[in-house]
């Protein structure tokens, strides 16, 4: 009988762990380096794309994905948006857009097989800064199940959701910040000097610079040194 009870609880277990998953999660990235961005700073008539990625799609992999983001359309104006037509090529070219609702972008797509993996993009959009402030970019969830597993139960993710996920915050530029964190730090005068260097990797904020000349160089190092050593307030 103990043996049976044993048993019973390790069927029970496996088939538990089997349908557990690591909550979904979703990010931005703005430079389209698949490094990710919780922070962007824009100024007025800037333009930038940003990439949307779910980065942890579990096994059988994603056969739907669907969503809604919202951005201030007050600050923001969306040039063009678009769906990942190489992972999400159905229900037509260019996948399922609707820019209808001001401040609101929703997109949905699918595909025969299920799509596993890190850093799957789900869609793109292109945002130009029409007055400076700040903005929140959320995904929310859609009406209906997008999130699929392609699997026989056909498992839906969307509660993986929630009440939304904050994927960035558009503001504008701090002077001397440099790597786009919000803050003036020594990060920022280290990128700063290799940038000078030209050994830098890491994206550079051309619109951190401290002369209104829309350049970083030796002024910004100096300026960046000169607030961290607390020389400069």
């Amino acid at each position: 009988m103990r043996k049976i009870t044993v048993l019973l609880l390790l069927a029970v277990a496996f088939a538990w762990a089997s349908s557990a998953h690591a909550a979904l999660v979703f990010h931005a990235d703005f430079a389209q380096d698949t490094a990710y961005e919780n922070s962007w700073p824009m100024k007025t008539d800037e333009v930038i794309t940003v990439d949307v990625y779910v980065p942890n799609v579990p096994a059988p992999g994603l056969i739907s994905m669907g969503f809604k983001l919202t951005y201030d359309s007050e600050k923001l104006l969306v040039e063009s948006a678009g769906v990942d037509q190489g992972n999400w090529p159905y229900p037509f070219e260019g996948g399922f857009v609707d820019l209808a609702t001001s401040g609101e972008i929703q997109m949905a797509g699918f595909r025969l097989k299920g799509l596993a993996g890190n850093n799957i993009r789900l869609g793109t959009v292109r945002f130009r800064c029409i007055s400076e402030g700040t903005s929140a970019f959320m995904l929310l969830d859609r009406q209906g199940d997008w999130f699929v597993l392609d699997s026989e139960q056909q498992t839906v993710l969307d509660g993986d959701i929630g009440a939304g996920v904050l994927l960035a915050t558009i503001r504008p530029p701090v002077p001397g910040n440099i790597n786009g964190d919000g803050t003036v730090d020594l990060a920022d005068a280290i990128l700063a000097l290799q940038f000078l260097a030209k050994t830098n990797q890491s994206y550079v904020h051309g619109n951190a610079d401290v002369n209104a000349d829309g350049l970083i160089g030796m002024a910004e190092a100096i300026y960046i040194l000169q607030k961290v050593s607390g020389l400069r307030q």
